[in-house]
């Protein structure tokens, strides 16, 4: 669940002072990964904190970073963005990772995974848009 802390004009659309980074998933084989969505909402969780101290996106042209992992039959960690979108302030960007290796992964293994193909989607919208990565990289430390 997001939660809205107020809101700041830019340019023609509204950022929203919530999460920088939102990641969800979506399944492009049969399957299902047991415990994905509580890992991934761990993973924000963990992640915020230091995401706003760096002040990640406040230079970009978007506020939150909706993360989407494909749950499919390869491993492709080169993230693929979407187009921004404007109106929610949003950069959509997508990663694939493989559903049977997923989903017989322990609670610890599986959170390793998706926080590698977390780091290279922050890394990759850092680079594309001039966004301090390496700092974020030293506040998690």
């Amino acid at each position: 669940m997001t939660h809205c802390l107020g809101t700041r004009l830019i340019g023609d659309s509204v950022k929203m002072n919530a999460r920088i980074l939102i990641i969800g998933g979506v399944g492009l084989v049969k399957g299902r990964v047991r415990l994905a969505g509580p890992v991934m909402r761990e993973i924000c969780d963990e992640l915020e904190p230091a995401l706003q101290r760096v002040k990640f996106t406040d230079h970009g042209p978007f506020h939150t970073i909706s993360m989407i992992v494909r749950f499919g039959e390869k491993t492709r960690l080169a993230p693929e963005f979407e187009p921004l979108n404007r109106k929610y302030s949003e950069l959509p960007v997508s990663v694939e990772l493989p559903m049977d290796e997923l989903r017989v992964l322990r609670r610890p293994q599986l959170k390793d995974r998706l926080l590698e193909a977390t780091h290279q989607v922050l890394e990759a919208a850092a680079e594309k848009y001039g966004l301090p990565y390496e700092e974020l990289s030293e506040a998690l430390r």
